[in-house]
């Protein structure tokens, strides 16, 4: 699933440039202790989210709904960060748009903006992070 949204972003999110990456590569960035110098988006498993269980005579079902977290690191040309969420603003509607509504297969269940948060902001970089469940199966 994982690569199945990174390939979405990749190919619907141009400002990304293909910079979407699956969760292993931010470990890198991490550890090097250096920021993008693009925009970059990391995706990440966000959790499980139970619908309403039903329960019969020798059968229980249960839909479940799975979350993707994005993170997104962009850079910023303010030098104190006060224009930095104004310069990032396209940025944040092409991801959200690019996963709203979309499905990564056939079937039932479609991906939806849950809440996005800002993580940090300084006159370098803004990262913010979403986080899109699927609607349960």
């Amino acid at each position: 699933m994982l690569d199945a949204i990174v390939s979405r972003l990749n190919a619907q999110v141009p400002e990304l440039s293909n910079r979407a990456k699956p969760v292993a590569d931010l470990v890198e960035m991490i550890r090097s202790n250096r920021l993008p110098q693009n925009a970059t988006a990391t995706v990440s498993p966000a959790g499980l989210k139970g619908g309403k269980a039903e329960a019969g005579t020798g059968v229980f079902t249960q839909p479940l709904a799975r979350a993707y977290s994005v993170l997104l690191i962009a850079p910023s040309q303010s030098k104190t960060g006060a224009k930095a969420l104004e310069e990032v603003d396209p940025l944040i509607t092409s991801v959200a748009s690019a996963l709203a509504g979309w499905a990564p297969e056939a079937g039932p269940g479609v991906f939806q903006v849950d809440r996005g948060r800002l993580l940090s902001i300084t006159g370098a970089a803004s990262s913010m992070s979403w986080s899109f469940p699927s609607t349960p199966n």
